[in-house]
């Protein structure tokens, strides 16, 4: 699964990858479109709440704080602080959408449960979900200082996308090009 590549041996700090050293990721990124969402459960600040507080302990996150605002005359923003980064939100009733980013660090916490979580609860049709692996330091060629890259993968379909995200993410093979590759009702980019 996609979980395993933060603690992969590819990337402890004696190997390397592309001939250069690095050192286990920082975070996973999921940044995540939901279309066809209900309207009425993305509007009610007290269950959008509920639920991103709800997502965030089953991605086994430490919750430290949630601040939410609804707007007039729709919408909700907010944010779910955790020990291990945040999770947030803001919806667009009207039109069924909502755009969700969770980002976690650490190799205990399981994003792809609160994007699944999520995606039923608001009773999404549709989801696009953009996983980045966040953080993989590598040295400069003088070794003068670090920088720090990321890999991306995209998949789009129905919410059951997101259920099997993990195991397809993994399917894919990064040869450093852009690739493209359609399944039954979704498709994978990868980075």
């Amino acid at each position: 699964m996609i979980e395993k590549e933060l603690t992969n041996n590819k990337y402890s700090k004696s190997s390397k990858v592309q001939n250069v050293p690095v050192i286990p990721t920082l975070g996973r990124h999921i940044i995540v479109e939901l279309s066809g969402c209900e309207e009425e459960v993305i509007n009610d600040l007290s269950k959008v709440e509920g639920l991103m507080n709800e997502a965030a302990k089953r991605a086994n996150a430490t919750i430290i704080k949630s601040v939410f605002h609804k707007f007039s005359p729709v919408g909700v923003s907010g944010v779910v602080v955790i020990s291990e980064s945040h999770l947030s939100i803001h919806t667009w009733p009207e039109l069924g959408y909502a755009a969700i980013d969770i980002y976690t660090c650490g190799s205990n916490t399981k994003p792809f449960k609160a994007c699944y979580f999520l995606a039923q609860k608001f009773k999404a049709k549709k989801i696009k979900a953009t996983y980045i692996i966040r953080g993989i330091e590598k040295k400069s060629k003088n070794k003068e200082y670090n920088f720090y890259i990321h890999k991306i993968k995209m998949i789009e379909g129905n919410v059951n996308t997101l259920k099997i995200l993990p195991t397809l993410v993994k399917k894919i093979q990064n040869n450093g090009n852009n690739h493209k590759k359609e399944y039954n009702n979704y498709v994978i980019i990868g980075r």
